[in-house]
């Protein structure tokens, strides 16, 4: 059977490991977080860029169709 001061060394070795456990959980949720976060920016950004592409796209056919229109306006000579 282990002495007393064995077993308290023991506890606080078992103590040790939960804290350093502890401490990696926190830094993988941490980095977990941050990976998740960059991944949404990156999501957003490229949300952003398509919606950028269609109204350009619509503002240029905008632009045809109101030539067109000034177009059948101007009676050829």
């Amino acid at each position: 059977m282990p002495s007393g001061s064995e077993a308290q060394a023991k506890v606080q070795r078992l103590r040790d490991q939960m804290a350093e456990m502890q401490a990696s959980t926190v830094d993988q949720n941490a980095q977990l977080k941050a990976e998740a976060a960059s991944r949404e920016a990156e999501e957003a950004a490229a949300r952003e860029a398509e919606q950028n592409k269609k109204y350009n796209e619509l503002q240029q056919q905008l632009r045809n169709m109101m030539n067109m229109f000034q177009q059948s306006q101007n009676p050829p000579s």
